[in-house]
């Protein structure tokens, strides 16, 4: 789709904007996106030495209290508590059956990440055949990682009309429940050592926090959100928890995976993570009135709009702009491109050129593959239910895999069920362009 025309569409949504929509939950999500989009792109401290060795550290690895760090960066808590309240609003909206409701939510988001399973499962096959063995591993890894977001998030997507459900029963107590289950599995698996046990936390980790998406939404039906003073004393209280669980010992520092720098919170996901959403829930609250205000202006909200329309495409292909631009700078450009020490005043200096390099990439990226995400077909046509779950399962198989199991091995062989499994998958739930359908279906509009 041309750039004039996208945002012709653009203008069209922004003026449809109804007054009800709660702009405050779409702006947060954009800020998440750019935070991590941004934060991957920093983390690649690439240098080409002058005797020609290659070096690639992740940023975390060196610069000063990184684990203290990564309680800024680590803002993954934000899509899934903003995910929680969208889906609460989407189901009480729907018109359709939930088979339906489930079967679109998941087109929408699996859609545009199955040309990335794709595309470097053809890179793979290709370079394999060039290069070592070793880059084309950690390069296809760490393109597809981001992947394991999408394998969790449809989980509850799949799961949300049973938790929301069981929210308007219980309200929460289902929270309690859903931390109550996390911190059982952080005593099984890091003081039993019971092995494997600690992945149940994908699910009871990112629940909880999904389920306080529900309460975000009914606290907002009810005209009962906290006062900005009260929602800032949570945040307060869930970062001194936090600050004491870790200085206590009984949980690591990190947030995130730092080479080389021990346990963390993130792989799998501890209850510490939970306190780290509250302290986020609570400051999202507590600004609510000044993000409100800004969304308000229509530039800002065209901007949140214009960018929420390719949210998915973005996340789904940072990370490959990244490996490609990595793979030109040492390869096509002799790795002129990294000459650079990381951590000098130089290379602070040159990362906003960086920055601009990227976005440039991925800007390609959005224009040759932003269809799978804007064109999606949105009819609430019923297809038999075991071809539904199938197809689903296989999504959420496929997802996880890619992120956890991995396209290619050490030795850059090809895990090739894993792309199978994403096409079927995807035709059987629809998760392809709605003009490659016979009848042509409308597009969708930009969506927030």
């Amino acid at each position: 789709m041309a750039f004039a025309s996208y945002m012709r569409e653009v203008d069209r949504a922004v003026d449809a904007t109804p007054e009800s929509r709660n702009r405050v939950v779409d702006a947060w999500r954009v800020f998440a996106l750019l935070i991590v989009v941004f934060g991957h792109w920093l983390a690649a401290s690439v240098w080409v030495e002058p005797d020609g060795t290659v070096t690639v550290l992740n940023t975390l690895e060196w610069i000063p209290y990184a684990g203290w760090f990564t309680w800024i960066v680590q803002v993954m808590p934000v899509f899934f508590f903003v995910g929680g309240y969208a889906n609460a609003r989407a189901l009480e909206k729907s018109t359709t059956n939930r088979r339906s409701w489930i079967s679109i939510r998941f087109r929408r988001l699996f859609t545009p990440a199955v040309p990335v399973i794709l595309l470097w499962t053809l890179l793979a096959f290709i370079l394999r055949n060039f290069i070592d063995a070793d880059l084309v591993y950690a390069g296809v890894l760490n393109a597809t990682l981001p992947l394991w977001f999408l394998a969790v998030y449809l989980t509850l997507v799949a799961l949300a009309p049973l938790t929301l459900a069981w929210w308007s029963r219980w309200g929460l107590w289902t929270v309690a429940v859903f931390m109550s289950c996390s911190i059982a599995v952080d005593i099984a698996y890091r003081v039993l050592d019971v092995p494997g046990i600690g992945w149940l936390n994908l699910l009871f980790v990112w629940g909880t926090v999904h389920q306080l998406g529900y309460w975000w939404a009914a606290r907002e039906d009810a005209e009962a959100l906290p006062s900005a003073g009260r929602a800032l004393t949570m945040s307060i209280a869930a970062l001194a928890g936090l600050v004491l669980v870790t200085s206590a010992g009984w949980y690591p520092v990190a947030m995130l995976t730092i080479p080389g720098g021990g346990p963390q919170n993130i792989t799998p996901p501890t209850s510490a993570v939970t306190l780290l959403a509250l302290s986020q829930i609570g400051i999202i609250l507590a600004t609510m009135p000044w993000i409100s205000q800004w969304v308000s202006a229509r530039r800002a909200w065209r901007f949140i709009v214009a960018v929420s329309g390719f949210m998915m495409t973005i996340y789904v292909w940072h990370l490959t702009s990244l490996s490609l631009t990595i793979a030109v700078g040492i390869f096509a450009l002799d790795g002129r491109a990294f000459s650079l020490e990381p951590g000098t005043a130089v290379w602070w200096l040159t990362r906003p050129v960086f920055y601009v390099v990227l976005i440039g990439v991925t800007l390609v990226f959005v224009a040759l593959f932003g269809r799978f995400e804007h064109d999606i077909d949105t009819s609430a046509h019923d297809r038999p239910m075991p071809l539904v779950l199938v197809g689903m399962t296989g999504t959420i198989v496929a997802l996880a895999a890619t992120a956890f199991v991995y396209l290619v091995d050490r030795e850059a062989n090809i895990t090739w069920w894993i792309p199978v499994v994403a096409i079927v998958s995807a035709a059987m739930i629809g998760a392809y362009p709605a003009s490659w359908n016979r009848r042509r279906l409308p597009a969708s509009k930009p969506t927030v």
